[in-house]
């Protein structure tokens, strides 16, 4: 993962200045551009993946949802959650696409099919 794989999606958390993973060996924070430590140069982005995950899967359900796979979505919330549950707009949409499935009110811009959420 680099910083140039970060989706750009409307919402979207987590913006480069907030990303602060120290070197495990080094202690010095990790160069945000290659996701490298600039002392030991050791490949830091699985770290980054570990503290990061629930924002990391947060911001592809947004893509996902503009590409319209809310099965995807769902599937990307739900793993946000369980990776940060403190992650409050991550369980706001989850919330908001559960009710919408199961015939409540649609999410902003979509209609609610003849059978309660289905298209």
């Amino acid at each position: 993962m680099s910083a140039a794989d970060a989706p750009e999606a409307p919402g979207a958390l987590g913006a480069l200045d907030a990303l602060d993973v120290p070197c495990p060996l080094c202690r010095v924070p990790a160069d945000r551009q290659t996701l490298r430590c600039p002392s030991c140069r050791e490949d830091l982005s699985v770290l980054f993946r570990l503290r990061y995950a629930g924002r990391i899967d947060y911001n592809r359900a947004l893509a996902a949802l503009a590409a319209g796979e809310e099965a995807l979505a769902l599937g990307l919330l739900h793993r946000a959650v369980a990776a940060d549950p403190g992650l409050r707009p991550a369980r706001e949409l989850l919330g908001s696409l559960s009710v919408a499935g199961r015939g409540g009110a649609a999410p902003a811009g979509r209609e609610a099919g003849p059978e309660g959420g289905t298209p």
